[in-house]
């Protein structure tokens, strides 16, 4: 883990194609308890395989576990991203499979999945270690003319940030 910087920080320019992976699961009958077991293992598998393979393009990750579980990570590109859901010799295609082949419309637990590519971003952290975005491409101290939003919007080429009075 980072280790805390007081200094306001903000992450540095992501390179083109960085792309943020949202997935996650919700247990719905948690009576059924080998489809939501049976989809919290593969997901650790996954993290597992994609730390100990670096080169499959995954950047860094966080998991959440609250009302659902959820991972927030930070991928070289979108092509990676589905390099790797599509791989033969990777986790994730014989999980999915599974899932699909045993649990898919059942409503037995319920899985879900975002993807963007980054774009037109700002971010802000203080007191703590990079986090999130600047975690993943790296942190820089905010400078002048980045303390609002709306400057760190513009200061990363947001086109309409520079509506913003």
């Amino acid at each position: 883990m980072a280790r805390p910087d007081a200094r306001r920080m903000t992450n540095v320019a992501p390179p083109e194609g960085t792309t943020l992976f949202l997935i996650g699961m919700r247990v719905t009958k948690p009576w059924r308890v080998r489809a939501w077991v049976g989809v919290f293992a593969a997901m650790a598998r996954i993290l597992g395989h994609l730390r100990a393979n670096r080169g499959a393009g995954m950047l860094s990750h966080r998991l959440y576990l609250g009302s659902s579980a959820m991972v927030v990570s930070y991928w070289s590109s979108a092509d990676d991203l589905r390099r790797f859901a599509a791989a033969a010799d990777a986790p994730h295609l014989p999980a999915w499979r599974w899932f699909t082949r045993n649990f898919a419309d059942t409503n037995s637990v319920g899985i879900w999945h975002e993807t963007y590519v980054i774009g037109e971003h700002e971010t802000i952290s203080s007191g703590m270690g990079a986090w999130g975005l600047a975690e993943a491409v790296g942190a820089e101290p905010i400078g002048s003319g980045q303390a609002t939003a709306a400057a760190r919007l513009a200061h990363n080429g947001c086109p309409a940030a520079r509506r913003v009075p």
